[in-house]
């Protein structure tokens, strides 16, 4: 297998064909929720094999099991969790026996666990690849060609993923498709640039999209994915959910074989989809030739909303130094209580000032590193938007580190050792990561720049026997003091323009050469000028050091990795003042009060509101101050940056979890006053019948509670009565209704008209991935929200009858 199904896109020069929708065609022959779709594996099998032949009559070349939702923290709510292994192994036999009448292949389908990895969520990283990985060993067992992780919306979870199938399954292929929001990035922020990085590096044999949108709204993320994968792309959008138009099989199939020309080289069909739409869609596709995908280059460095390329002619990556233990500082302090403020105010200011990736280094004596590594990238993704390099000369900590790290993290760094080097590429592998290799090996550091490059050749060898691509290795000819040796500069430099030669990314750490000598600033930046000149690709420095930012525009600028000027003009005209001011005092300094616990907020930092609002309050403010003066401006500047592209939703959830930090601080403040709080409204909160996701509905409670709305949340899988009977109580004006599934729509339609039925006293707003405004309409719903923000304006407008800002 690992040379069937890819070997046969490019050998045979033939555009594969997927198969459609499961969940549609089993309603129409039976299946209704409560039961889960996956069920039917086990008690109507022929109807699960009869739909798997319908779809390989009209063309299919793949098909996907009937097992996207058949991970144990979904079937436990119906009690089947015990059952995993067997559910998904039935799917694979089902889907094994119809593809092979047939000559095709079985994708084994692994869907989203229907709750978002801690932070963002409640569910940890552990318990998400155990999830998976239970579901894989089925899926395994019954015959499978390849893993389909599919309909992904975080980065993280689909790692989790990903770390499960190459345990259960090494030498079994796996592709890796997300679903896109209208705005070309998945729900918590990753664009198809950084996913499609992400899924070459971490050994996928394909990316794709699916879900979310129809084949119109997909051509251009197609096209990102193939312009940065250098691995085939599936592409299998919709044809319509409930309450839109679909789209006739003749007119999606033409939409959906135009995305073979943007470069796809699987296609097929999502929600909406039936054996029509892939009959024709096998006929426009027939006598298409797939695209061949790109070489890449350049090496990639992401978090999970950031991409920064590395090498040509791309800016020198600035890797932010100062998070680092090895020196007295109160993050050394604070790493060792696993207090983590300085620290994550460094990696805010680092990145304010031009940091292009963050270093994380708490390797301290005496504490347990592993925690504090994981709790450092967990701060640190939390306060900036940065890839994170991960130092430690211990690979178990590295580990932590590269379990935690969202997107495509730097290990910083190993030597050109057998052994180091060789444990140092197996994590790089397995975690999607670069790597830097030190010019040292088994003699030690060299004096001489031909024995330092013979290091880096024998690295380069070892690398290659790995299968470990050099354009993911950032090679590091390293800087001594010239304190020591007054030679060592020249030595780094020479090295530094070999291996340029030899075609290598390069990095340095440049505050090594003024070691020992006075005016150290100077010698730094004076050595990093020169060696930009010499072919540097990244350097690892202090962007607060007085002058640092405009020294490295001038730099990119003159070595010709500017182009057109863009950077360092845009510098000029905006930034210069901003970044000087930071560097020398903080932003802390330059701010009032009210504007600090703003800026608290809109950065998401809970601790240092806190600890600003309680001082505030012991200091005689107005309690009721905090929220109309602090807590409403921030969320409002935290709802522009949302809305212009520049937060994502992880910045929503902390900036909200802030604030609501607050509003329970300032009730606690106003009761125990003997006051009382207005309130803003009520609004109940339910998963419809049937339908066991709520990762929306959760977000959009948490933003309502952080603007001062009261909440009833039900939770999910509600039945009707229930939230009747709530919303008889008279204390909600608006029920928040939710729902994933095309299928449980059905239930969402059933409750908005019995409410209006019955003349209950509560508008009715609706939300989930498959809703929309047509949809609300024409079930009679009050409004329709997109997403959290939405929903609050939302909810103001209903309650005051009013437009309101950003509406």
């Amino acid at each position: 297998m690992p040379l069937g199904l890819f070997g046969k896109i490019f050998a045979g020069r033939k555009v594969l064909i997927l198969d459609g929708a499961m969940g549609t065609m089993l309603s129409d022959k039976g299946w209704q929720p409560p039961a889960l779709p996956e069920e039917m594996n086990l008690t109507n099998s022929d109807v699960v094999a009869d739909i798997h032949r319908q779809y390989l009559k009209s063309g299919a070349d793949i098909v996907e099991t009937n097992s996207f939702g058949s991970n144990p923290i979904k079937l436990s709510y119906r009690g089947l969790e015990g059952m995993t292994q067997r559910i998904n192994e039935e799917a694979a036999r089902i889907a094994r026996r119809a593809a092979d009448e047939f000559g095709a292949y079985v994708a084994g389908s692994m869907g989203p666990l229907g709750e978002l990895i801690e932070p963002l969520g409640r569910l940890t990283f552990d318990e998400a690849y155990e999830s998976y990985k239970k579901q894989a060993l089925g899926l395994i067992s019954g015959g499978v060609d390849f893993f389909l992780i599919e309909t992904q919306l975080d980065i993280k979870e689909a790692k989790a993923a990903v770390l499960a199938v190459k345990d259960v399954a090494p030498h079994t292929p796996f592709v890796v498709s997300f679903t896109f929001e209208k705005n070309g990035r998945t729900v918590t922020g990753s664009s198809p640039d950084v996913i499609a990085h992400w899924a070459r590096m971490i050994g996928a044999s394909a990316v794709g999209l699916n879900c979310g949108f129809g084949p119109d709204l997909a051509e251009k993320v197609v096209k990102d994915l193939y312009d940065n994968a250098g691995i085939p792309v599936f592409a299998y959008p919709n044809a319509g959910t409930p309450g839109s138009k679909d789209l006739e099989p003749h007119e999606f199939a033409e939409k959906t074989a135009a995305l073979i020309k943007a470069g796809a080289c699987v296609v097929g069909g999502c929600c909406g989809t039936t054996p029509e739409h892939i009959a024709c869609l096998r006929k426009m596709a027939g006598g298409l030739e797939p695209p061949c995908p790109v070489e890449i280059k350049k090496a990639a460095l992401a978090s999970r909303s950031r991409l920064v390329l590395v090498g040509d002619d791309e800016p020198i990556a600035v890797i932010g130094e100062r998070i680092n233990v090895s020196r007295k500082s109160p993050i050394r302090e604070e790493v060792a209580r696993y207090k983590l403020d300085a620290l994550s105010e460094e990696a805010r200011r680092q990145a304010e000032c031009g940091a292009s990736v963050i270093d994380i280094n708490v390797s301290l004596p005496n504490v347990d590193r592993k925690k504090a590594m994981r709790e450092a990238v967990k701060a640190v993704e939390n306060a900036c938007m940065l890839p994170l390099s991960l130092d430690s000369d211990e690979p178990e900590v590295l580990e932590e580190g590269l379990i935690h790290a969202s997107g495509i993290p730097l290990i910083n760094s190993v030597t050109a050792e057998r052994q180091k080097l060789t444990k140092g590429i197996e994590l790089a592998k397995r975690f999607g990561a670069c790597l830097v290799v030190l010019a040292i090996d088994e003699d030690g550091i060299a004096e001489t720049p031909e024995r330092r490059l013979a290091a880096v050749r024998k690295a380069c060898n070892i690398a290659d026997e790995l299968e470990f691509p050099r354009n993911r290795m950032l090679v590091d000819p390293l800087t001594m003091s010239v304190a020591a040796d007054r030679s060592s500069g020249i030595v780094a430099l020479e090295v530094l323009r070999n291996l340029r030669k030899l075609g290598l990314f390069t990095v340095m750490g440049i505050s090594n050469v003024s070691h020992g000598l006075p005016e150290r600033s100077l010698l730094n930046k004076t050595f990093l000028t020169m060696a930009a000149g010499a072919g540097l690709d990244a350097v690892i420095a202090n962007p607060l050091d007085d002058g640092f930012t405009p020294m490295m525009m001038a730099c990119n600028l003159l070595a010709g990795r500017d182009e057109g000027a863009l950077r360092y003009i845009s510098w000029a005209n905006s930034l210069r003042g901003k970044v000087e001011h930071i560097a020398r005092q903080g932003q802390e300094d330059l701010l009032g009060p009210i504007e600090q616990m703003r800026r608290c907020i809109v950065q998401g930092d809970k601790s240092g509101i806190l600890e600003k609002a309680s001082r505030f309050l012991a200091e005689g403010g107005d309690p009721l101050g905090l929220i109309n003066d602090v807590v409403l401006p921030a969320l409002e500047e935290v709802g522009r940056l949302y809305e212009c592209g520049e937060y994502f939703l992880p910045q929503l959830i902390s900036s909200a979890e802030a604030a609501q930090g607050v509003c329970d601080l300032v009730e606690k403040t106003v009761l125990s006053r003997g006051g009382k709080l207005k309130d803003r409204g009520c609004i109940i909160m339910a998963t419809v019948a049937g339908d066991i996701h709520d990762i929306g509905k959760n977000i959009v409670s948490m933003v309502l509670k952080s603007h001062g709305f009261r909440v009833i949340d039900l939770g999910k899988d509600v039945p009707l009565e229930r939230i009747l009977q709530e919303a008889k109580k008279g204390e909600a004006q608006i029920v928040g209704l939710s729902a994933l599934m095309t299928t449980t729509m059905r239930e969402m339609e059933r409750a908005a008209k019995t409410i209006k039925e019955e003349n209950l006293p509560v508008k009715v707003i609706i939300g989930g991935a498959a809703v929309s405004q047509g949809y609300a309409d024409a079930i009679g719903a009050d409004g329709y929200a997109p997403d959290a923000l939405s929903a609050v304006r939302l909810v103001e407008k209903l309650l005051t009858g009013e437009e309101v800002k950003g509406s």
